[in-house]
């Protein structure tokens, strides 16, 4: 009669065999518990769970991907014109960051490093006033 208990307890392993996440640390197949009711353990419903999971999750993001709707050129497409405003913004930034950077050098009293964000923050501003007309002049011809 003992025998059939031992054989019994054999038999409730994981299902998963070598794959179980129990394996590399126990170096077998967790035993299951009775409250399991499936043929593998917690740990790897669990971890087959999350990697579902995981997986349904990769597919929302393709597809809400793919239902991105890009603007048409009939509707109010105009390349010219937002990549001027993005040039003219990235040039107005540049006119801020080397305005922080003399005041920064003045403070300092470092004539060579006020010499040299002053030069920069002169062309930084010519290269605003260029992105502004070139901003002008697509809005025109747009």
């Amino acid at each position: 009669m003992r025998k059939t208990i031992v054989l019994s307890a054999a038999a409730l392993r994981c299902a998963s065999g070598a794959s179980c996440v129990s394996y590399p640390t126990l170096g077998e197949r967790s035993k299951l518990s009775r409250g399991n009711p499936g043929p593998r353990c917690f740990a790897c419903e669990k971890q087959r769970g999350e990697l579902e999971l995981e997986a349904v999750a990769a597919k929302l993001k393709v597809a809400k991907h793919r239902q991105v709707k890009k603007p048409r050129r009939s509707e109010g497409y105009e390349p010219e014109v937002s990549r001027a405003s993005e040039i003219r913004e990235r040039r107005r930034t540049s006119v801020l960051t080397c305005e922080r950077g003399l005041r920064f050098a003045i403070v300092s009293d470092d004539a060579r490093l006020t010499r040299r964000w002053s030069r920069s923050l002169r062309e930084a501003r010519a290269r605003l006033l260029w992105a502004e007309s070139d901003l002008k002049a697509s809005e025109k011809s747009a």
